[in-house]
């Protein structure tokens, strides 16, 4: 009896971890001068505000991390910086997606923080970086907009 008792307790809480989750098939943020709004779309509603303006149906939201940058706060996240290859023998390409991207720079510093190369402007949309004279090792490729950094990308120098 108490065995039975324990199997349909730790059901009964088990089930209700799934209580808390939900799959959507889409989301965004929205912000405007009024205020800001988190949505996400696919998911059951469970609560409707309606009201002579309009209506709003709230559901579950389930938070998410980007955990690409190193030891930096930053309040703006970019997900149109990118690199590759990664690890590079030689040539590392840095794609910046956005139309202003002469409004970026870059830096290379090694794993003790030596700065190997100074304030190099982003010319172009994809940018090759030339990594051929550096030993092989752990570098960090820091961006910056107009001064300020935004992403501090971990490349991996490989040999031939």
């Amino acid at each position: 009896m108490k065995s039975i008792i324990k199997i349909v307790f730790v059901v009964g809480f088990s089930i209700q971890s799934y209580a808390q989750s939900s799959i959507n098939t889409s989301g965004d943020n929205s912000s405007g001068s009024n205020g800001n709004v988190a949505f996400s779309i696919g998911e059951v509603f469970y609560d409707t505000a309606i009201s002579s303006t309009g209506s709003v149906a709230a559901g579950v939201q389930q938070p998410y991390e980007i955990t690409e940058t190193l030891g930096v706060d930053i309040t703006e996240i970019n997900l149109s910086l990118k690199i590759y290859p990664n690890p590079t023998p030689d040539i590392l390409n840095l794609k910046v997606g956005f139309s202003d991207f002469n409004k970026y720079s870059y830096e290379i510093s090694d794993a003790s923080g030596k700065l190997l190369t100074t304030k190099k402007p982003v010319i172009e949309s994809q940018t090759s970086i030339r990594m051929a004279s550096y030993p092989a090792a752990i570098y960090y490729l820091k961006i910056m907009k107009e001064g300020k950094v935004i992403k501090i990308f971990k490349v991996l120098k490989s040999d031939k």
